[in-house]
């Protein structure tokens, strides 16, 4: 979890659930077993700025996030060889699970980049 200079809190971890609450997500679905989550909530604690699902097929987790410039900067591992990736540094993964690091827009709905490490 982390907190930007407005006061938006920051939530990344997984989720095995269909129906984890989303809004403005980048992507809509679970992709299978269990994804990657990111949400932005408003200072109050009132409402979902974004919340988005990130993964593909196989076992993704977030296990740190930080803030720069508005945009989520996300890392992890993921078991996944269909991870979504936007101008990656490793297109492939090395191993059974791999990590990763991804960079979201400030909105939520829009992958900045992300690659295999």
């Amino acid at each position: 979890m982390a907190a930007d200079s407005q006061g938006n809190a920051y939530v990344a971890g997984g989720s095995y659930s269909t129906d984890y609450p989303l809004a403005g997500a980048y992507q809509p679905r679970n992709a299978g077993d269990r994804d990657v989550i990111v949400s932005k909530i408003r200072p109050d604690g009132s409402a979902l700025v974004y919340s988005t699902y990130l993964g593909g097929a196989g076992d993704d987790l977030a296990w740190a996030i930080a803030m720069w410039q508005g945009d989520a900067f996300v890392t992890g591992f993921t078991g996944s060889d269909d991870f979504p990736l936007r101008r990656a540094a490793q297109t492939t993964k090395g191993r059974v699970t791999d990590g990763f690091v991804a960079r979201l827009s400030s909105s939520g709905s829009w992958l900045v980049y992300s690659t295999f490490l």
